[in-house]
């Protein structure tokens, strides 16, 4: 398919496309800092248009990795994609930060420093945050294992933000299936004017996906990919799909699918189905033995990279 003119209307979510595509679609793409602009452009030219979206983190370690992170910045920079950011709601090294605190807005000043630094790089319009992503689970400081403390601070987070960077777009975002820290991540649902978009996390796995048995786990089963779906319309919410991928790395060993091309097929059904309201999808381009997804640069998945490449 022929890549979208320049100006191309923005989609759900104000996602630009740029690919061509019938849906916003991205990749991320790990590595050394001065090699990712490169690294996306040529997962584009790969596949044969280029990614609507770019998926990236800042470090957490402290409160100034998660408000000023300027590398972050300088390298996305007059680029032309939207630039979608998992945000830290606390650092990770700092052993009095809570969700307590945030919630009761200890932590307004930060929150209010980060949309300035974000804003004073230009890409205030260009962001989509992934505040406090996968809080269903229970790996992160975040985790909402108290949900409406959850959603107090994430209203915390977004008003002081907002303050000095009212073009900011908010994911909220959990992973399919039943939650760690909560059951159903709605329960910690912050309310529908402190969040743009939907986003659900899934893999090739638990279970893998090799069959329609299978795969109806993953979009119809309890929490799956449908229901969040579901979830985005009847709030007004654009979808979106912030990370998938096979996933054959030792981490989920015996219970993913391995190099599947199947799986890359239902995905590409799913997000067809939601071209509607799908705000973007973003393909988990990790090389780590621990996933070992890549497509790309390494190509680890003959199988699932060819049938990718088929389809986008």
């Amino acid at each position: 398919m022929q890549p979208a003119e320049p100006g191309a209307t923005p989609g759900p979510a104000g996602v630009a496309n740029l690919s061509g595509e019938p849906w916003n679609s991205g990749v991320y793409y790990p590595g050394p800092n001065e090699d990712k602009v490169a690294q996306h452009e040529a997962f584009g030219q790969w596949r044969g248009n280029p990614v609507d979206v770019s998926v990236d983190w800042q470090a957490r370690r402290n409160w100034h990795d998660i408000t000023s992170p300027d590398w972050l910045y300088r390298t996305w920079a007059d680029t032309p994609q939207t630039k979608v950011f998992g945000v830290a709601m606390l650092p990770e090294e700092d052993g009095s930060a809570t969700m307590e605190r945030c919630a009761a807005g200890e932590y307004d000043e930060q929150w209010s420093l980060f949309g300035t630094n974000l804003a004073s790089h230009g890409l205030a319009e260009q962001v989509v945050v992934r505040l406090g992503w996968e809080f269903n689970g229970s790996w992160y400081a975040w985790s909402a294992h108290d949900p409406a403390l959850f959603a107090e601070c994430w209203r915390r987070v977004h008003t002081a933000a907002e303050s000095t960077a009212p073009g900011l777009r908010w994911s909220w975002d959990v992973f399919r299936g039943p939650g760690q820290s909560v059951r159903d991540a709605a329960e910690a649902w912050p309310g529908d004017e402190y969040v743009d978009i939907v986003g659900i996390d899934t893999y090739d796995g638990w279970p893998a996906v090799t069959d329609e048995a299978s795969w109806q786990e993953h979009y119809s089963g309890e929490f799956g990919l449908k229901h969040w779906a579901d979830f985005a319309a009847a709030h007004g919410k654009a979808l979106a799909v912030p990370e998938w991928g096979v996933h054959p790395g030792y981490g989920w060993e015996g219970h993913n699918g391995g190099d599947n091309a199947y799986y890359i097929e239902k995905m590409a059904g799913f997000f067809a189905e939601q071209r509607g309201n799908l705000a973007y999808e973003a393909y988990f381009n990790q090389a780590s033995d621990r996933v070992a997804a890549s497509l790309f640069g390494p190509t680890l998945n003959e199988d699932a990279s060819r049938r990718y490449r088929e389809i986008w």
